[in-house]
């Protein structure tokens, strides 16, 4: 296994809500260019190993971290992400499998020890759900970014989501091996060209025609109706009174967090077409989870 890897923290492009125009953001971290730099990763390692004889897969599903901690590109740091020397953790990574003969490194690298200062807690602090406990590894079921790939968000800290439709990324924007490192500018490849705050009401509507226009390439890996989820819980974190129409319409879907996360919203937003809507719903819910949440 070969691995990779390539700064891929780039100049965030903001815009900002407008009345009944709420928006939501993406992570400056990876979310309009990693799908088209791992791909670039691939042909670059594949083309140096075919052109030698060697086969090589791109893509495996495999643990990449450990194998580029192993390599000696970077180590762990106490927020579970890599940090290299030259980039810190803002860096992602790619791998090709091959049949080339690799050497093997002579020094046994701990895989489970952070590079950190060992009273350094930023980025354990900057978590906004505590999922860090500073050991190299993370609670996934209190991770935000876990969450914005359609995993169960908890109610009890789902405001703490806020208005993200993918990524976090707090944790490494407090840590100080990032404090250096700059946006890149220029890529050997096209970037999506979107901003990184698409509307949410179009996004908890489902419009398709919306989410193929305003969504990157790489926030799409988690799905349709993911990014649906997290727009319905961004317009309850806002507490968005133009949404109450849209949220009421969620209450049919037939994804059962869709119906959970938007009787959340109603919640929050109340208001007397809220209530309404929310009792009607209760008539006819049969799942308990969302019976609990309406």
């Amino acid at each position: 296994m070969v691995v990779a890897g390539f700064r891929a923290f780039y100049e965030p492009r903001p815009v900002e809500s407008e009345p009944g125009k709420p928006r939501g953001r993406f992570t400056p971290f990876g979310s309009r260019v990693f799908e088209q730099m791992e791909s670039h990763c691939w042909q670059v390692l594949g083309d140096f190993l075919r052109e030698r004889g060697f086969a090589a897969v791109a893509g495996p599903r495999l643990p990449i971290k450990p194998a580029l901690v192993r390599s000696g590109l970077g180590r762990y740091g106490k927020h579970g992400v890599v940090i290299t020397p030259e980039f810190g953790s803002m860096v992602m990574f790619g791998a090709v499998v091959t049949d080339a003969p690799l050497a093997t490194p002579e020094a046994d690298i701990p895989i489970r020890t952070a590079i950190c200062p060992p009273d350094c807690r930023l980025c354990v602090d900057a978590c906004p759900t505590n999922a860090l406990a500073g050991d190299c590894r993370l609670d996934r079921s209190r991770c935000i970014t876990n969450w914005l790939w359609g995993a169960p968000s908890p109610r009890e800290l789902r405001d703490r989501q806020q208005n993200r439709l993918f990524g976090c990324a707090e944790c490494l924007l407090a840590c100080p091996a990032n404090a250096a490192v700059r946006p890149r500018l220029e890529y050997p490849v096209g970037v999506d060209t979107v901003n990184d705050c698409p509307e949410l009401l179009p996004l908890a509507e489902g419009d398709a025609a919306y989410y193929d226009a305003s969504i990157p390439t790489f926030p799409r890996q988690a799905g349709f109706d993911a990014m649906r989820a997290s727009a319905i819980v961004a317009l309850g974190y806002l507490r968005e009174p133009s949404a109450v129409e849209t949220l009421a319409a969620a209450l049919t879907s037939p994804d059962s967090r869709h119906r959970a996360y938007a009787a959340w919203s109603l919640g929050r937003i109340g208001g007397t077409a809220a209530r309404a809507a929310l009792e009607a719903a209760l008539t006819a819910e049969s799942d308990e989870s969302v019976r609990e949440e309406l």
